[in-house]
């Protein structure tokens, strides 16, 4: 029985899509509108699942195959050139139809028959995304540029609002919690995937997104009001100090709002200890290193390369030494202070392939200041390994970086990396001296 119910879901799914293909070929209707067409016809498709199937193993195999059908169109499409528009506009590409059924299947898996857990994330999902790129596309006037594409303030708004409206509906439905708890819920909700769907490129808003508001559900759904209300006050003290703090940084605007975002995780997950680091760096790097004229707003997927590095960490520190990760942790942001001063004062050097060791020396100088301040303020942990590796991985983590640099304009003289570029190969050294740093932890 469940074999034909997999038959017909597919055949009905195929039907659908050649539907869509034919209406693309018409040009009647715009690209974007049918591939929001698609993307709630799936989202329906998906919430049915749960009252057609009876075993999990159906619907990962019915996933399964939808995987390899959406993937078959994009290898051939040139012959199905059609069918490759329905997926994606000549100004976007995406693999967002992919990552829409890796999410299916992943909060199918995850919710253990939870129909609510499962469903909520859809509908945002479908909803959400769908009526914001709608306005985004066809009423926006006020966009800008995330790093990875263009999005507009309207689409957002949109996003925030939508959301907020089904978080509400669907809990005074589908739940027994208070009122108080819905408003708040909902609001924490909605300000957080809108902002991660600002960030998201590529389509990766139809795997974050709901994946997110799963997770965001599990850990907040049934705490008081008064865990709900420290958690909202922590994001607007966080808005606030972003706020207050914008004309004081080189980031973009949309930088600005992933560190927000980034902040708030970091406070939730670690608390006030794992907060304070990347704190003092945001507040502080422009203060304290060196100022550079034209300076080029630093970008959304730099800011993310220092995210990884450093918060890989955070999240090791709930499987492994809770101490040692916290030192790493520290160690991350130091080394990364220590670089940042190092480029910022080279970006006024004349003589690029020449080594100033007085500079080289204060950039290390101000990665130990950096390092020092938080261990005595947070941390004071004595592992004598592991604050031995953190000296030598300091000194060669920016050794490692100057050299690379200077060795790169002796050979190509006439070029310049960009500063994207620069904290990519940072965030690389940075890294790859935790890697070692855990390992010297670890013996």
């Amino acid at each position: 029985m469940e074999i034909v119910k997999m038959i017909v879901v597919l055949a009905a799914f195929i039907l659908f899509f050649l539907l869509l293909n034919q209406l693309e070929k018409s040009e009647k209707l715009n690209p974007e509108f049918i591939r929001k067409i698609l993307h709630i016809g799936s989202g329906i498709g998906g919430l049915a699942l749960p009252f057609i199937f009876e075993k999990k193993s159906s619907v990962i195999m019915l996933g399964a195959v939808f995987l390899m059908l959406l993937i078959s169109i994009r290898i051939v499409k040139h012959k199905i050139t059609g069918f490759k528009k329905v997926l994606e506009t000549k100004n976007r590409k995406t693999f967002g139809d992919i990552y829409f059924i890796i999410s299916i299947l992943g909060l199918w898996i995850v919710s253990n028959e939870d129909k609510v857990m499962y469903a909520l994330p859809l509908i945002i999902l479908m909803f959400s995304d769908a009526f914001a790129a709608l306005i985004g596309e066809f009423y926006s006037k006020y966009k800008f540029n995330t790093g990875f594409g263009t999005k507009s303030i309207e689409g957002s708004v949109t996003f925030f609002l939508t959301t907020y409206f089904i978080c509400i509906n669907f809990f005074l439905f589908f739940s027994d919690i208070r009122s108080i708890n819905i408003v708040l819920v909902s609001l924490l909700l909605s300000i957080l995937t809108m902002i991660l769907e600002v960030i998201s490129w590529n389509g990766l808003d139809n795997l974050f997104v709901p994946l997110f508001v799963y997770l965001f559900l599990r850990l907040n759904l049934y705490l008081t009001a008064q865990e709900l209300m420290y958690k909202f006050w922590v994001i607007m003290i966080l808005f606030i100090i972003i706020i207050l703090n914008r004309k004081k940084t080189t980031l973009t605007r949309v930088a600005q709002t992933a560190s927000l975002f980034f902040l708030y995780i970091v406070m939730i997950i670690g608390g006030i200890k794992w907060l304070i680091p990347p704190l003092i760096m945001y507040l502080g790097y422009y203060h304290f290193t060196p100022k550079v004229r034209g300076q080029v707003k630093d970008s959304l997927r730099g800011l993310l390369t220092i995210a990884f590095s450093t918060a890989i960490w955070l999240a090791m520190s709930i499987i492994l030494d809770k101490n040692k990760m916290y030192l790493i942790y520290i160690f991350t942001f130091s080394l990364h202070f220590g670089i940042i001063n190092l480029i910022r004062d080279n970006a006024g050097n004349v003589k690029r392939e020449t080594f100033r060791m007085n500079f080289l020396m204060g950039s290390i100088g101000k990665a130990f200041a950096f390092f020092i301040i938080n261990y005595l303020a947070l941390s004071r942990i004595w592992d004598f390994k592991m604050l031995i590796g953190i000296v030598i991985f300091i000194f060669g983590g920016i050794f490692i970086y100057e050299t690379s640099m200077k060795i790169f304009y002796i050979i190509e003289k006439e070029k310049e990396l960009s500063g994207e570029t620069k904290v990519f190969i940072t965030s690389g050294i940075v890294f790859a001296c935790s890697i070692l740093l855990l390992g010297l932890g670890m013996l």
